[in-house]
């Protein structure tokens, strides 16, 4: 939950909530690329709980926040095609409908060999896109370059809001120390554990509409 605090996530809800390309209806958010998987713990099903509550833990936690109408369905997408050495997907894809209409997908990839922009959202007066920055060899550690795209073709640049240093830790030793509400709730992260559960349910029969029972309204 402390990634809701990336510069480029925190970026993109604050165009959104400033109506910047109207109303949203598709949510794209991607991980991967084509690499042999580590083999630490994560990568191993049984102690991690499978390839969608890696790197989905984070993801899918900035869709819930950034999507506030009610979840309807969720599926989910297993590929198992190349790396034996783990017990890990290759590649798992999560779709979540809202009540609305909107949808959001969620990808985490090691046979992307063509990444995917990190961010990739729709609205009704606009889109945002958030490339990778290849300035770093490892892309995931540097903040996705946000562009604003408008309907008469026009792109912009946009400059990257500037977080509190470890926001999500310090909420979290205020709540310690002082009982102040944390930022991110414990009901919050019960709903992204039952949306990532319901995901892997649905792979496991290729991809079938699940509903979650979810805290949030």
């Amino acid at each position: 939950q402390n990634r809701r605090y990336d510069s480029d996530f925190l970026t993109i809800k604050d165009l959104i909530e400033k109506g910047a390309i109207g109303e949203v209806f598709y949510f794209e958010s991607f991980v991967g690329g084509y690499s042999k998987p580590c083999s630490y713990w994560h990568s191993d099903t049984e102690v991690s709980g499978g390839a969608i509550f890696d790197w989905g833990s984070h993801f899918i936690d900035q869709i819930m926040s950034v999507i506030s109408s009610p979840l309807k369905s969720v599926s989910g997408l297993n590929q198992k095609r190349v790396w034996d050495h783990v017990t890990n997907a290759d590649h798992s894809q999560v779709t979540l409908t809202f009540n609305d209409g909107v949808q959001a997908v969620f990808t985490n990839s090691n046979l992307a060999a063509a990444r995917k922009p990190k961010y990739f959202v729709l609205g009704t007066k606009g889109s945002i896109v958030g490339e990778w920055d290849h300035s770093s060899e490892t892309v995931t550690d540097l903040p996705a370059i946000i562009s604003l795209f408008k309907p008469d073709g026009t792109k912009q640049t946009v400059d990257k809001l500037k977080p509190t240093p470890f926001s999500f830790h310090q909420s979290l030793v205020n709540y310690l120390l002082n009982k102040t509400p944390m930022s991110v709730t414990a009901q919050q992260s019960r709903d992204v554990v039952a949306v990532m559960q319901a995901a892997e349910e649905s792979a496991l029969s290729l991809g079938a509409l699940k509903e979650p029972v979810l805290l949030r309204k």
